[in-house]
């Protein structure tokens, strides 16, 4: 019988961070190229995507590429184009959402696994199932479900699943530039203002930061998931992949993070009782660490999601 050893994920801006990650204990990078994904840490060439890969498997750990944008027409031949270059670096998956790529794929005759990752559409194991039998590999799960469904949906599913386990979270996404027709309409220069994004509430302990790239605008959770205290469960489930996302944040701070996870992890899965009586410091290690005008919560994986 296989010893279960989840998949610790975590998400790179640039080479340099694919490296320090990896370093640090991530078995596998998600990276890509910002016309085909959304919310990427940073843009990666497809010449850095080959790098990046072939830094990855010298050490065997793998390389997933986003490319999880809401397709339009105008997107499928350069798609296409990607994909076979993806193909030819031998990635070791791609990590979509909209339903086109099954098709596309079929289309190429590719036997590139796929990880599906339809955001707010993967809630129940019927239509991972679904899915399945039309090729995906793996799947992501929706950030809104209570960590009682995401352990019925592994239940139910006979193909490795993935969830968030740190990090900030979307929870609105338009295909519209908002950002920058707000600061057109107040007659400033967007991308002269030396940021990406900007954060407005009408409370001050209030922070939806507001994400924008060429895919869209993406208003960000008020809070940072930190399931560092809950890995237990997770882990006695067998969830086959956590993942730490790290936009938005700097690379010292996701290298920091990603080696709290990979202590953590082991630590259960090789003394249960250690786990125990190390988690509070695991904890402190986030804290100290955590930017200020972030808070830390759990999602929604002990409430009830309220539409």
């Amino acid at each position: 019988m296989q010893c279960y050893r989840p998949e610790l994920q975590a998400t790179a801006k640039d080479i340099d961070e694919v490296k320090q990650l990896a370093e640090a204990g991530a078995d596998a990078i998600y990276i890509g190229d910002a016309q085909f994904g959304n919310r990427l840490a940073g843009h990666f060439s497809i010449e850095e995507i080959k790098t990046a890969t072939a830094y990855l498997h010298e050490r065997n750990k793998r390389a997933y590429i986003m490319i999880n944008t809401i397709f339009h027409n105008n997107h499928i031949d350069a798609l296409t184009s990607f994909l076979t270059e993806l193909k030819t670096i031998k990635v070791d998956g791609i990590v979509a959402g909209d339903p086109s790529i099954f098709q596309i794929i079929s289309d190429l005759a590719f036997d590139i696994p796929l990880n599906w990752h339809p955001a707010t559409l993967s809630t129940n194991y019927q239509t991972l199932n679904f899915w399945h039998k039309r090729g995906l590999r793996r799947a992501t799960l929706a950030n809104e479900l209570a960590l009682s469904a995401v352990v019925e949906i592994k239940e139910q599913v006979g193909f490795p699943i993935d969830i968030q386990v740190h990090g900030m979270s979307c929870i609105f996404q338009s295909k519209r530039s908002l950002v920058t027709n707000y600061y057109n309409h107040i007659e400033l220069d967007y991308h002269q203002s030396k940021t990406r994004y900007i954060k407005e509430a009408k409370k001050a302990e209030t922070h939806y930061p507001i994400f924008e790239d060429q895919n869209g605008t993406h208003i960000m959770s008020n809070e940072d998931i930190v399931m560092v205290d809950y890995l237990a469960e997770i882990l006695d489930a067998q969830i086959d992949g956590l993942k730490i996302e790290g936009m938005l944040k700097s690379t010292a701070y996701n290298a920091q993070i990603v080696a709290i996870y990979r202590d953590a992890i082991d630590t259960y899965l090789a003394d249960p009782e250690q786990y125990k009586m190390k988690k509070l410091g695991w904890k402190q290690a986030i804290y100290a660490i955590q930017p200020n005008q972030r808070k830390i919560g759990t999602g929604f994986y002990f409430k009830e999601q309220i539409y």
